[in-house]
C-alpha cells in the first residue's frame, strides 16, 4: 500500500467571510429612492467615500507637514488672525508647572469652562464644566467633582493619555451656551454642526445632537444623533441614532427631519472661511450657534470622519469630483475665490443634486 502523504489545507481563493458594511444606511436610502430590488450592497458603490479613498484624499490634499504640526492651539491662532469667531481661550497649559496657575484660576472663575487636548480627536479628552455649586464643579453628566479631579484630568492630557502617549498641551476655553433658537432640538449638551469642506467649498453637512446615551457629548460613536443637513437650504433631511434611521428625537419625540437652521448662509460662509485659512484641502469644520455670540467655529478637523455620509444618506465622491472639475474647467485658484461665492456655488450645486453643469454666472457677477 502506498504511503499517504499528509497535505496542508490550502486557503480558498475567495474569502466568504462577512464584512461589516459601515455604509449600509447610505445604501438603504439610495435603494428606496431608486425603487430598486437589487441587493442593498449594490447601491452607491461608486459614490461612497471609503476609508481607502479617505486616506488617499488626505494624503493628496492635506500637506504632511501641517498634518503633523497643526494642533488646536495653532488652529485657533490662524482662525483668530483670519477674523473667524471662536471660543475665548482662557489658558494654554504647556507642562505640569502650569497646573498650579490653573488651580488658582479655577478658584476665581465662575466654573464654566472646557478643558481639551491640543492634539486630541474624536472628542476624546474633552471635559466640559457647566458651573460650580458648593465648591463642586458640575460636569455635563450632572456629576459633581472637586478641583483635584479636573487637575488630574489636565495632567492626563499633558501626559498624552489622549494622544497615544505623545506629550500634549491642554486648552482651557470658554464654555458656550446653545442659542435659544436651537433649544427645541432638546439636547443636554452643546450640539455642533459639522461641515466637510473640499478646497474651501462646503460639500456635506450634519448636526450632532448630544443625548443621555452619549453623556452630553456630540459624538456619534458614543450615542449622539447624527442628522444630515441639506447644503442648499439648511434643513435636516435624515437622521441616525445608534446606526438606526430615525425621524424623531428619541428623548423628546420632537420631529427632526424638516427642521431648518437659521443663519445658514452665514454658517456656510464661516465654515468656508475657516477651512480656507488652514492651508489644507479636505477638512471638517465644527461650528455652533451660541447664545449672544451667533455663529462660532469650535475647531477644524484635519481628518474629518466618514459617518457624515450615513447621516445624509449620500456619498461624497461625486461632490468632490464636481468641485475638482469646476476648478479644472475654469482654471482657477480656489484660494482666490471668496467664502461667500464658494458657499453660494455649493448651495446651487446641492439644489441641483450635484448633477447640473456648473455655471460661472455667479463668478461673473462677483467680478
Amino acid at each position: 500500500m502506498a504511503n499517504r502523504t499528509s497535505t496542508t489545507a490550502r486557503p480558498p481563493i475567495f474569502s466568504f467571510r462577512r464584512r461589516t458594511n459601515r455604509f449600509k444606511q447610505v445604501q438603504k436610502k439610495l435603494r428606496i429612492e431608486h425603487e430598486g430590488r437589487l441587493p442593498t450592497s449594490w447601491y452607491g458603490m461608486s459614490d461612497i467615500l471609503t476609508k481607502e479613498n479617505w486616506k488617499t484624499l488626505i494624503d493628496r490634499y492635506n500637506p504632511k507637514e501641517l498634518m503633523e504640526t497643526l494642533d488646536k492651539v495653532e488652529e485657533k491662532i490662524r482662525l483668530r488672525e483670519a477674523g473667524v469667531p471662536i471660543p475665548e481661550t482662557f489658558m494654554v497649559l504647556e507642562n505640569e508647572e502650569d497646573l498650579d496657575s490653573f488651580s488658582r484660576w479655577m478658584k476665581g472663575s465662575d466654573g464654566r469652562f472646557v478643558v481639551k487636548p491640543a492634539k486630541g480627536h474624536g472628542g476624546s479628552g474633552v471635559l466640559v464644566v457647566h458651573g460650580r455649586a458648593a465648591q463642586r464643579y458640575i460636569l455635563t453628566s450632572g456629576q459633581g467633582v472637586d478641583g483635584g479631579y479636573i487637575l488630574r484630568h489636565a495632567k492626563r492630557v499633558l501626559d498624552g493619555e489622549y494622544t497615544r502617549n505623545e506629550p500634549d498641551r491642554a486648552l482651557v476655553e470658554e464654555r458656550l451656551v446653545i442659542s435659544r433658537k436651537l433649544r427645541e432640538l432638546h439636547t443636554p449638551g452643546l450640539l455642533d454642526i459639522r461641515i466637510v469642506a473640499f478646497k474651501g467649498f462646503p460639500i456635506m453637512a450634519m448636526t450632532r445632537l448630544p443625548t443621555k446615551v452619549s453623556g452630553g457629548r456630540a459624538n456619534i460613536h458614543q450615542g449622539a444623533i447624527g442628522a444630515g443637513i441639506s447644503i442648499s437650504d439648511g434643513r435636516i433631511i435624515s437622521a441616525t441614532f445608534l446606526r438606526r434611521n430615525i425621524k424623531r428625537h428619541p428623548m423628546s419625540g420632537k420631529t427632526l427631519v424638516g427642521f431648518r437652521f437659521n443663519m445658514w448662509e452665514e454658517i456656510l460662509e464661516k465654515a468656508s472661511e475657516a477651512a480656507s485659512c488652514m492651508g489644507m484641502g479636505f477638512v471638517g469644520v465644527d461650528l455652533t450657534l451660541a447664545e449672544g455670540r451667533g455663529v462660532v467655529v469650535l475647531e477644524v478637523n484635519k481628518r474629518p470622519g466618514l459617518e457624515i455620509q450615513n447621516a445624509n444618506g449620500a456619498g461624497m465622491k461625486r461632490r468632490i469630483r464636481w468641485v475638482e472639475r469646476y476648478i479644472r474647467k475654469n482654471k482657477m485658484d480656489p484660494a482666490l475665490i471668496g467664502p461667500g461665492l464658494k458657499s453660494e456655488l455649493s448651495r446651487n450645486w446641492d439644489a441641483a443634486g450635484w448633477r447640473k453643469k456648473p455655471t460661472s454666472e455667479s463668478l461673473e457677477a462677483e467680478e
